[in-house]
């Protein structure tokens, strides 16, 4: 009895099978068919329908996101922006945390919150770093304020109580005193190498040392005094490089966008990216903690900056021989020399009361995810802390970040589909040393390393309105000269500081052309460091500037002061807000195209510009006993596999056209 049922099951599956088969090979071959040559013809031309439409299409949604770019939304994101305080760690940059990311789920994002707990640093809060100039007794005949003025004509509505006082972050509490003070111009290596061609550099050792800011970072400074041996740094802003017309009446802030005599530029004086308590890894609880004493990042000596008219007090009291005419500042009745002992037996003495905190910061992270490629990913930041109200570090870039949101989202809301992710990112804890983004990049390292298309950075992108100042990976140089074509702009520049004005026009105007290269790519002086130097992205960077600023210290006047306001900008900088809508619209339409665009127009020939550049200027510097041949053959292979890189891919869209 069972035999016979297997066999009539048998019996049933092999019959099913022949039937089935009978069936594909009837469908196949006994079913009429169009002819090869109709259908070919068909879809050639649905192909080339397809490529006109989609230029149209494409077109169509390049102006829909230029024309959506509104500067009186920038505006109105700017003034919200600078109503308060923005301190890293602070209960006001709590809640602008908070407050972005309730506005970007308002527009539809997908936002995640990355909290950090990082090392920052504080002065005290009632007793105010100071630096006092001592009798033979020991009596105070001068000490600084501690901080700015405020003028009649700032917002009086304003927290200015929240602002901190000046110091500078990291740098250590205790008092040091001498009776030694040194000039040292901007405190760079080669002013040290040049004061040991004045005075024996055993004579800076216990000394205190004063310098201006501008040519190089802060912390910089301090580092290199402290290899001297000396006790205590001193910076001011001298007017020639922040007030360079003084002599006339009403020349500073509040009448200009000059420095007033008793500016102070906050800053950190960390010469590392990042938490200096986690270096390499990101600030979790579960991560291992270096001690902070003796940590080798912090800096060991004493600094503490002062406005140039306390500066005066104490320059006229040096002594010494003039110095070099490029040493000499702009303070008027001060003769510029290089110090020694002070006069009649005076000395010098600082007071700091910095603190350090581990504190909790939050980066803010809104995303639209692609459609196609959905783990390639397109990024947009700028950093929402700021020592003072911000209004151009970094409000400019956090005013432009929500507009570019509110228009990213609009085009989603009208059925766009980004072929990749774009992500927006709020950044904390910039100014104490590029702290959120590179804490959130060493986080995601792995992931970001082989996932991030570009990462777009906007960090104090409208200090003038002068001209345009584009940095870039080597492989997105044309695409950003290109993306530059594209928009309405009054200037443009790159590293090699080729400025292309178009005189006579008050309006935003269209570039035209642009000849040089950006050599030296981006550097790591903001949020970008940690996507290009441990993600390793291809990024962009762009702001406007003042000519006098670049040519000078590379930098604002009022840069890191309480005069950071939206009044400066609205009345000074920017007042239409017309620079703020083309770098928006610039930095908008490079993220568009990065995201919805097929081929990513990378270009590998450019890194071969960008090396034989580097080593050239390697050569120059280094000892002519060194061979670099191998390092000239290894260029060289780049430079053959690049161009056969770029030609099979020319080859490639040739063949599909």
């Amino acid at each position: 009895m069972n035999q016979n049922k297997l066999v009539y099951i048998g019996s049933g599956v092999s019959v099913a099978i022949v039937f089935f088969i009978g069936g594909l090979l009837i469908g196949r071959f006994a079913i009429p068919r169009p002819s090869n040559t109709i259908v070919t013809c068909n879809i050639s031309a649905v192909n080339k329908r397809t490529e006109e439409e989609r230029k149209i299409i494409w077109n169509d949604l390049k102006q829909r996101f230029l024309s959506l770019v509104n500067a009186q939304e920038i505006e109105k994101n700017l003034q919200n922006f600078t109503r308060n305080t923005h301190l890293a760690g602070t209960d006001d940059d709590r809640t602008e945390a908070e407050s972005i990311s309730t506005k970007w789920r308002e527009y539809g994002l997908d936002v995640t919150i990355h909290p950090y707990d990082v090392l920052l640093s504080y002065p005290h809060p009632i007793q105010p770093n100071i630096v006092s100039i001592l009798d033979q007794n020991n009596n105070a005949i001068f000490q600084s304020n501690g901080s700015e003025p405020i003028f009649n004509e700032d917002d009086q509505s304003l927290p200015f109580k929240n602002i901190v006082r000046p110091f500078l972050a990291y740098s250590p509490n205790g008092i040091v005193q001498s009776r030694k003070l040194f000039y040292i111009n901007y405190c760079t290596i080669e002013d040290f190498q040049f004061m040991e061609t004045v005075i024996d550099k055993n004579e800076l050792n216990g000394s205190i040392v004063i310098c201006r800011f501008g040519k190089i970072f802060r912390g910089n400074k301090i580092n290199n005094a402290e290899k001297y041996g000396i006790i205590g740094v001193i910076l001011y802003s001298d007017p020639i490089n922040f007030a360079p017309n003084l002599i006339r009446p009403g020349s500073t802030y509040p009448n200009s966008i000059y420095m007033p005599d008793m500016g102070h530029q906050r800053g950190t004086a960390l010469v590392l990216s990042g938490d200096p308590l986690t270096k390499h890894y990101p600030s979790k609880d579960y991560m291992y903690r270096a001690p902070i004493e003796n940590n080798p990042w912090l800096p060991k000596i004493v600094a503490q900056q002062i406005g140039y008219r306390e500066a005066k007090e104490i320059l006229i009291r040096m002594t010494g021989i003039p110095v070099v005419s490029n040493w000499t500042g702009g303070l008027d009745q001060v003769k510029y020399v290089y110090g020694g002992l002070l006069l009649d037996d005076l000395s010098l003495k600082i007071s700091s009361y910095n603190t350090l905190q581990i504190r909790r910061v939050h980066n803010v992270i809104g995303t639209i995810t692609g459609h196609i490629e959905p783990d390639r990913y397109v990024l947009i930041g700028a950093h929402f802390d700021a020592w003072n109200f911000g209004a151009i570090d970094d409000g400019s870039g956090v005013a432009v970040n929500h507009e570019l949101v509110r228009v990213f989202t609009s085009l989603v809301k009208s059925n766009w589909k980004p072929r990749r992710s774009l992500m927006f990112c709020a950044w904390a804890a910039e100014e104490y040393g590029i702290v959120g983004s590179i804490e959130f990049v060493e986080e995601f390292a792995k992931i970001l390393g082989s996932r991030v298309v570009s990462y777009i950075n906007m960090d104090a992108i409208v200090a003038g309105i002068d001209f345009m100042l584009m940095e870039m990976s080597p492989l997105l140089y044309d695409f950003a000269i290109d993306i530059s074509k594209q928009v309405c702009m009054m200037f443009i520049l790159t590293r090699e500081q080729v400025l292309l004005p178009i005189k006579g026009k008050s309006s935003i105007q269209c570039y035209k052309s642009l000849t040089s290269f950006s050599t030296m790519g981006l550097s790591a002086i903001s949020d970008f460091a940690g996507f290009n130097q441990i993600a390793g992205s291809s990024n962009i960077a762009m702001g406007y500037l003042n000519k006098n600023d670049v040519k000078g210290i590379g930098t604002y006047p009022l840069y890191h002061t309480q005069y950071e306001n939206f009044r400066l900008v609205k009345t000074f900088v920017d007042p239409q807000f017309q620079a703020h809508q083309a770098i928006g619209r610039a930095i908008g339409l490079s993220a568009l195209t990065l995201t919805d665009i097929d081929l990513l127009p990378f270009n590998p020939a450019r890194y071969h510009q960008a090396l034989v550049n580097l080593l050239n200027l390697t050569k120059s510097m280094a000892p002519k006993s060194i061979n670099f041949t191998s390092l000239q053959n290894a260029i060289d292979h780049f430079k053959i596999a690049a161009d056969q890189f770029n030609q099979r891919i020319q080859t490639t869209l040739n063949k599909s056209k």
